[in-house]
């Protein structure tokens, strides 16, 4: 192996496991990576001494593709040089060759780490929490008030189908990422999935490209003794050797180890994974007022018995009440004013009295504010009560999810037959 090799994998290596370290660990829920972070105090005084940055401490924006984010990165990139450099030095006096135990010890590590967290990331593709659902509140904002986030959300929450295909492909490259002999397998579908996810990321500015960026750079460098190979086959036509995952250890004893090793952590993904899922499960999709999603634009709108009319400025009136509108907050309420201020409430409802009950869902207000309905034919509603201590009464027209021409008709296989 030439200098310039040892140097790249030894870069490579400390890239990755300073990268990771700890903000990678989604997948170990019962760590707080701030808690064994180092990074904060380092990376804020680099960026303000080499990049002139200035950082909200207290908004740091991890993850999301902030100037914390990108400033680390850096840091992590000069680190890995430097401490690469220093390493070949040292190596070059001790003359100990251990070049491939090291690169058995990298891939290791990325199986685990790039198995775990797309393990994690389908599942939540699988059961509908990371998209959601589609729901009212994207069906009534306007195209043009969408951003490219939005846009993908909206497009994969619209079909169920199409996420857990995605996301079954994530969790069986993951788990296939998890043993030796099926790595190659595993890796390449994952190159295909995960392509397509920066390609999107790129296209459509979704917050985390940097995130999905390094995790297909982690795969590309899992597999590339298997992109030579591949280039080899169909570029150069010629016969190609299978290639070996070696183990970490060796020998009985090191065979042992290993299978205790990973018996304990599979263990773990799975009961970890599945209490993580179950709670996500019932805070996301168990609402007990499923029936009462909906849009409510408001037709009459009378308050302390003045009859408000339209008015785009008027923040008095009530333009609209969204009932669950949020597919990852159920049993929430949004009232949004004609001067487009919204406020959102956690609600109750009894359906024997038809009565809501609303309080303030992010302030200290715990006041319960009372609403009662009663619906009439073509989905009119009246809707009266106190509320902050003004006398309301409000007739409605609501549209339900099935009302919107995006959510109108499921798959359909024959085009023109009705």
């Amino acid at each position: 192996m030439t200098t310039i090799q040892k140097l790249i994998i030894r870069f490579v290596f400390l890239y990755f496991i300073l990268y990771i370290y700890p903000y990678g660990f989604e997948y170990i829920k019962e760590i707080d990576s701030n808690n064994f972070s180092f990074w904060k105090e380092i990376t804020i005084g680099f960026g303000e001494v080499f990049l002139g940055w200035e950082y909200n401490q207290d908004m740091l924006s991890n993850g999301f593709d902030s100037k914390y984010d990108f400033t680390r990165f850096l840091l992590v990139a000069v680190i890995s040089i430097i401490g690469a450099s220093i390493w070949v030095f040292i190596d070059s006096k001790i003359k100990k060759e251990y070049n491939n135990t090291l690169k058995i010890l990298l891939q290791t590590i990325l199986r685990y780490h790039i198995g775990l967290t797309l393990i994690l990331y389908g599942l939540s593709k699988v059961f509908l929490l990371q998209f959601g659902t589609m729901d009212i509140d994207s069906l009534e904002t306007p195209l043009g008030e969408h951003n490219g986030m939005n846009l993908v959300w909206a497009f994969m929450s619209y079909s169920k189908f199409y996420s857990i295909i995605v996301g079954l492909i994530e969790v069986v490259g993951g788990l296939l990422l998890l043993f030796r002999k099926t790595t190659s397998l595993g890796a390449f579908l994952l190159l295909i999935a995960i392509t397509n996810v920066v390609l999107m990321d790129i296209g459509y500015d979704v917050i985390v490209k940097m995130f999905a960026i390094h995790l297909l750079l982690m795969i590309v460098f899992l597999m590339w003794d298997d992109l030579k190979r591949l280039y080899d086959f169909f570029l150069k036509n010629k016969p190609s050797t299978a290639a070996t995952y070696m183990p970490l250890f060796e020998g009985q004893k090191g065979k042992n180890i290993s299978y205790i090793t990973k018996g304990a952590l599979l263990l773990y993904v799975f009961v970890s994974f599945s209490l993580d899922m179950t709670e996500r499960i019932e805070q996301q999709h168990s609402t007990h007022y499923k029936n009462f999603t909906s849009s409510h634009e408001i037709e009459l709108f009378v308050k302390n018995g003045d009859t408000i009319s339209k008015s785009k400025i008027n923040g008095n009136r009530w333009n609209k009440i969204r009932i669950n509108d949020l597919s990852y907050l159920p049993e929430t309420l949004m009232i949004l004013n004609e001067d487009n201020t919204t406020y959102r409430y956690k609600f109750t409802a009894d359906t024997l009295t038809k009565k809501l009950h609303l309080t303030d869902l992010y302030g200290d207000d715990q006041t319960s504010h009372e609403l009662t309905y009663e619906a009439f034919e073509n989905k009119v509603y009246i809707y009266e009560g106190i509320f902050k201590g003004d006398s309301l009464w409000m007739r409605t027209r609501a549209k339900t999810i099935s009302d919107y021409r995006l959510t109108r008709n499921g798959i359909r296989w024959i085009r023109d037959l009705k």
